[in-house]
């Protein structure tokens, strides 16, 4: 299972070129810079992580036809991998927090996403681009490629209409906090829309985004993991049941989770659910322990990839640079077999 980091978006351009040079040191396969309502510009940034690396793989997560027209992201993907050719990544949503602050609409949000990929795709065959969506037009464009190989489309799906999109067309699919009790079962739906695709599966791309939160102390793993408990709750509803989560409870989460989310905005403490039920969702939604327990997260993570997951990205809380060491000293070793037998 190959390894990736991803980083807050809010950190600065100098911070994520020593960042990535650091993963990259380490074997760390990919480096992720999250979107969100509090983002900087991705792909500045990541052109610096570019010209600071020579093997990782750089990409935003995850970016939204609502918040950057397709033809600016499908120029800025490959003027990306101008600069590290074969290694700029695309994670592409159907909504996130940048989005919604600018008015996400009703309907349409997955078509939208579809016709990103084929204006994206378009633009890296070259020659003139013209395309006619029920979202987006594009009239007599001339992209300046020719015939790039960009095998690197992820989309950002949980749901079935989006991991269907996914398996028609995106290269790859990246899901977010599943738990393994429920990440079985979506895998299954994703493999069966490749086949009714007919497409192979062998080279389709499985990644989970996974918190990770091993720290000096519990107690302070487990400070961490309260405070940012608002953002494991997008997909709540979806995976109560797998988590022996009640149906109230997973209400009540959803409906608490905008106030959650402005509270972490703000600085202030967010509201926290009662601690049995918080509990609940560090263990399944997260990888929260001290560095005793480090044998048992290593272990789920080969879990993950016993259920079908190729890739991981692993969202650090804390210190990002002593996780990535840590990582790198302790994981991959052991979870990437491809890279300790010197597979690239």
């Amino acid at each position: 299972m190959k390894v990736g980091v991803v980083l807050d978006g809010r950190r600065s351009a100098s911070e994520i070129a020593e960042l990535a040079r650091l993963a990259e040191a380490h074997g760390f396969s990919h480096l992720w810079l999250s979107g969100g309502a509090r983002t900087k510009d991705h792909f500045v940034r990541l052109a610096l992580a570019a010209a600071a690396t020579s093997r990782i793989r750089l990409g935003p997560v995850a970016l939204s036809p609502f918040e950057m027209h397709p033809v600016h992201a499908g120029l800025a993907l490959l003027t990306l991998d101008e600069i590290a050719p074969g290694r700029a990544c695309l994670v592409l949503g159907a909504g996130g927090d940048l989005a919604a602050t600018l008015g996400l609409p009703a309907r349409g949000r997955v078509e939208a996403v579809e016709e990103c990929i084929d204006i994206v795709r378009a633009l890296a065959a070259g020659g003139e681009v013209n395309y006619s969506g029920t979202r987006f037009q594009v009239n007599g464009l001339f992209s300046p490629w020719r015939s790039v190989r960009m095998d690197r489309l992820y989309l950002g799906a949980n749901r079935p209409r989006m991991l269907r999109l996914a398996a028609r067309k995106a290269d790859g699919v990246m899901v977010t906090d599943m738990p393994l009790g429920y990440l079985g079962s979506l895998i299954g739906r994703v493999r069966a829309e490749l086949t009714a695709a007919g497409r192979d599966a062998v080279p389709f791309a499985i990644s989970n985004w996974f918190v990770w939160n091993v720290q000096e102390t519990r107690e302070e793993a487990m400070r961490l993991a309260r405070r940012g408990l608002g953002f494991r709750l997008y997909y709540i509803r979806d995976v109560a049941s797998s988590i022996g989560l009640a149906e109230a409870d997973a209400r009540e989460l959803e409906q608490r989770q905008p106030e959650m989310l402005r509270a972490l905005f703000r600085g202030t403490e967010p509201w926290q659910p009662a601690p049995d039920v918080a509990d609940r969702l560090i263990e399944h939604l997260t990888l929260t322990s001290d560095r005793r327990g480090l044998p048992r997260c290593v272990e789920r993570l080969l879990e993950f990839e016993r259920l079908g997951c190729g890739e991981i990205a692993l969202a650090p809380h804390g210190d990002p640079a002593a996780a990535i060491e840590l990582i790198g000293t302790a994981v991959i070793p052991v979870v990437d077999r491809g890279r300790r037998a010197g597979v690239p």
